[in-house]
């Protein structure tokens, strides 16, 4: 499997419903071969997390790109994650 890069951006955290660090914990041990960073603007990612912890998903993504978007409101948004890095991969 190649190599993916996963851009991780969070919300502020001010109403969280799961715990979002957990779960992209759990996502690096399911996909050890993706290389998961903090996003930044101007870079591009092979898949772009935007982790919310409620439906509000408040994550500022100005800037930030990546060819697969994914964003997660639930905590069982997380299986969509997985399946989108594996597909990158």
């Amino acid at each position: 499997m190649a190599e993916v890069t996963v851009g991780v951006r969070y919300c502020g955290g001010c109403n969280p419903r799961f715990d979002r660090v957990a779960g992209v914990e759990a996502l690096t041990r399911a996909c050890p071969s993706a290389d998961f960073r903090a996003a930044e603007p101007g870079r591009e990612y092979g898949v772009l997390l935007v982790v919310g912890g409620c439906t509000a998903c408040c994550a500022d993504l100005a800037g930030l790109s990546g060819r697969e978007q994914v964003m997660i409101r639930t905590a069982g948004d997380f299986r969509r994650a997985e399946e989108a890095i594996r597909r990158a991969q």
